[in-house]
């Protein structure tokens, strides 16, 4: 699940659904950890923020909500042309 040591994280960015608790909120601190630039959604406001570096995003993301949805999309949008992982938790 981790990235081998020779993968460098430099501007490469990972999309992380479901970082509330448990995987996802751990998964997010370690990659950013890593040096990944993390977009983080969460369903409810989280302390996950406090955790990781200026490098990563924490945001609404209810899947459910064509809104946020959207709005994450457009989030990626700005940041990157592309995702290198995404893990939809």
């Amino acid at each position: 699940f981790f990235p081998p040591a020779n993968n460098n994280p430099r501007g490469k960015y990972v999309l992380i659904t479901g970082c509330d608790t448990g995987f996802g909120y751990n998964l997010a601190i370690e990659l950013d950890r890593c040096g990944f630039n993390v977009l983080a959604g969460v369903y409810q406001q989280s302390i996950l923020a406090e955790h990781l570096s200026e490098r990563a995003t924490v945001f609404r993301l209810d899947v459910t909500q064509q809104q946020d949805i959207d709005a994450a999309f457009d989030l990626v949008k700005s940041r990157t042309p592309s995702l290198y992982a995404l893990v939809n938790n």
